[in-house]
């Protein structure tokens, strides 16, 4: 079956590019911009026209040969965890909030242009990144507001609903946006299914029922304003969700059926400030400050016959950063960029495992970490000719942490991470990249704190021994462009991985647990592919394709067997297929998402191995546009349900004794969802 999904996924990509390169579409021209035309391909509002976009995200997913990559609020500092997206020439303040949701506030209305810049634009620190896309908006006054409702049906019978309030107002420099948002979901845990275990001859038979619902609230303010000769940015949020899950295993008529019910609530504030001022045109100022406080509460209780377990942990984090950049173009072809950050992060937590009433000692239930982060980096773009542009870099990374607790420590880290980047056109259409770099890991604070899955029947310890894993990276990749409004681009990775982080055994004298460890050197190949095409030759006017797909190979020498295998918890295959097409005559359209193609990886634990698959998702959707300022959209996703499998092969002792006492397979089927929405937007 897998097989058939790659074939799929080719197809439709051979499709596509057959489909590009037929000379009877029709594309709208674009343009380039003065001085650094080979670096910035600029396409005006009107570009987006036939898409009739609601927003700057619908207008950012149609640039040919752009992906959006979302900033990572999960690394810690800013340097390395921003995305790929500008807003009017700067990074957004914050690295917590999705680009594709900052995007989606920014009415197509508002937006004057969106330039594609690609590495050698003078001025421009990249960030690591071969494109970035920069959305201008409009400095003419204007105030725009949109109320969004909706509500969301899982064929299960739960109903969740959606409301959204975003409110803009621009008049040159000064600008102000607001926005609230209250939203609810089905989790993909949900479904139903069975427990199938395997013990020698013997296999017993269980049902499985699972619900979870998410909840998430936002609410975000912003401030732009004209100060020193420069532009002021302010912003603030509050945020939280809420999970609610509840399982049962086993049959409704059997009394010691197992019931297991957890709640994760989390809590977040954040405010931030970035100034940027520019100097006769040659020379940008960037300066950044953040603080971002948050609270996670956990809480899980099991219940099977007369075993009674409860596990309870709470997570206080906290994040301060500051930042300033330099760029500066000494001509069109050469300009350099330096930064210096600094950042200090907190993380006290506290977790206890109580089984029938006694409690039982966890390695790093009580932690509390401090850590100091710097890094300075210093770069330069040169363009020694008109088709080749070289990107030299260095950054040097300095990181002390303090542990204390049941497992008090105190450590310092200090690597330099250089980088050199060369970017060839070859032609009109086709440019080459080629990327050498040393790339550091960061330490995840969580994984110094004890943790448990009761549903998953594991137990995890934490581990202050832990070191950050050290990759050497070298990409290869090639864009060709189908026109203007068309693109395909083949990446090869190949990276080199130091103190691979995975699962190692820890004994204690009352018992013996997983925790995160360094399990040596392992290596990791990755192959990606691309495509944005127009499908008007193929009969389907104003029908587009997009696709992109990773194939994964990794090996590294597994600690219990002294065996190679692949990295534990890496996908081999990931893959998207979407179709959509505009109908003007309509005044809508309509399109076909298709997802987690062929996923599935593999988890390694001292005494288990899970195998988790699941089938391709799929979503179709449908938007009318009433009037000028109505938009109905309706979608409906998986309506058949979705299926999930998980494979624990659970061995009696270490995995190194080969042998396996029990096999316990998981099967599920998760709802459908229909959902509709309705949004009434005016202004812009």
């Amino acid at each position: 079956m897998r097989r058939d999904h790659h074939h799929a996924l080719l197809y439709a990509c051979l499709l596509a590019a057959c489909a590009s390169v037929h000379p009877a579409i029709a594309l709208p021209a674009i343009a380039q911009s003065g001085d650094d035309a080979r670096s910035r391909t600029v396409y005006a509002a009107d570009y987006f026209d036939d898409v009739a976009p609601a927003n700057a995200y619908d207008m950012v997913l149609r640039l040919p040969g752009f992906t959006i990559v979302e900033s990572d609020a999960d690394v810690r500092g800013y340097a390395g965890a921003a995305g790929n997206v500008l807003f009017d020439g700067a990074r957004p303040t914050s690295k917590r909030e999705d680009t594709s949701a900052l995007l989606k506030r920014i009415p197509a209305r508002a937006v004057a242009r969106i330039e594609l810049i690609h590495a050698g634009a003078p001025g421009i620190d990249m960030g690591g990144y071969a494109v970035l896309a920069n959305v201008v908006r409009r400095d003419d006054a204007s105030t725009e507001w949109a109320v969004e409702a909706g509500l969301s049906a899982a064929t299960g019978g739960t109903r969740e609903p959606l409301a959204k309030f975003e409110y803009g107002r621009r008049r040159g420099d000064t600008a102000l946006d607001l926005s609230l948002k209250s939203a609810s979901e089905v989790d993909d845990d949900t479904g139903r299914g069975s427990i199938v275990t395997r013990e020698g001859a013997d296999a017993s038979r269980q049902s499985l029922d699972t619900r979870a619902i998410e909840r998430n609230r936002e609410a975000t303010a912003g401030w732009r304003q004209a100060f020193a000769s420069g532009r002021l940015s302010l912003t603030g949020a509050l945020r939280g969700e809420r999970v609610r899950t509840s399982t049962r295993i086993g049959a409704s008529d059997v009394d010691d059926a197992e019931h297991i019910d957890e709640q994760e609530r989390y809590r977040e504030a954040e405010v931030g400030m970035r100034f940027v001022r520019q100097f006769r045109g040659r020379t940008t100022l960037e300066a950044m400050a953040s603080v971002q406080r948050g609270q996670l509460d956990e809480l899980e209780h099991s219940i099977e016959g007369d075993d009674d377990e409860r596990f309870a942990g709470e997570t206080d984090s906290g994040e301060s950063i500051a930042r300033i950049g330099l760029t500066h173009a000494r001509s069109d072809a050469l300009s350099f960029n330096a930064a210096l950050e600094g950042a200090y992060n907190s993380l006290d937590g506290g977790s206890q495992l109580r089984e029938n009433g006694v409690d039982v000692l966890l390695p790093g239930s009580d932690v509390r970490i401090r850590e100091r982060r710097s890094e300075a980096s210093l770069g330069a773009t040169w363009s020694p000719a008109d088709r080749w542009t070289i990107e030299p870099g260095l950054r040097i990374e300095r990181s002390d942490i303090s542990q204390s607790g049941d497992s008090p420590r105190q450590r310092g880290f200090t690597y330099a991470k250089p980088r050199l980047a060369l970017r060839w056109n070859a032609g009109d259409a086709d440019e080459w990249r080629f990327a050498l770099s040393r790339e550091v890991g960061q330490l995840d604070f969580n994984d110094f704190v004890a943790s448990a899955s009761l549903d998953g029947g594991v137990v995890s310890a934490g581990n202050a021994e832990l070191e950050p894993d050290k990759t050497w990276r070298s990409t290869l990749s090639w864009e060709h462009r189908f026109g203007e409004d068309a693109a395909l681009t083949l990446g090869l990775t190949h990276d080199r991985v130091e103190d691979v982080v995975e699962r190692v055994l820890v004994v204690t004298d009352d018992d013996v647990f997983d925790a995160p460890g360094n399990i040596g050197s392992g290596r990791r190949d990755t192959l990606s592919l691309d495509l944005a095409a127009p499908l008007d030759a193929w009969g389907i006017p104003g029908g587009r394709i997009r696709t992109t797909a990773l194939w994964r190979t990794s090996r590294v020498t597994d600690p219990v067997t002294g065996r190679s295998r692949g990295i534990s918890g890496e996908k081999p295959f990931e893959g998207e297929i979407e179709f959509s097409q505009e109908l003007p005559a309509l005044r809508a359209s309509w399109g076909l998402l298709v997802e987690h193609i062929a996923e599935r990886e593999t988890k390694y634990r001292h005494d288990r191995v899970t195998r988790e698959s699941e089938g391709a998702g799929w979503t179709l959707f449908a938007e009318h546009r009433i009037g000028e300022h109505w938009r109905l959209r309706a979608e409906a996703t998986d309506l058949f349900g979705r299926s999930f499998s998980e494979r624990r092969e659970k061995y009696d002792g270490t995995r190194a004794d080969g042998a396996v006492g029990e096999v316990e397979t998981r099967r599920r089927r998760t709802p459908g969802v229909v959902s509709l929405t309705i949004r009434r937007s005016v202004g812009g």
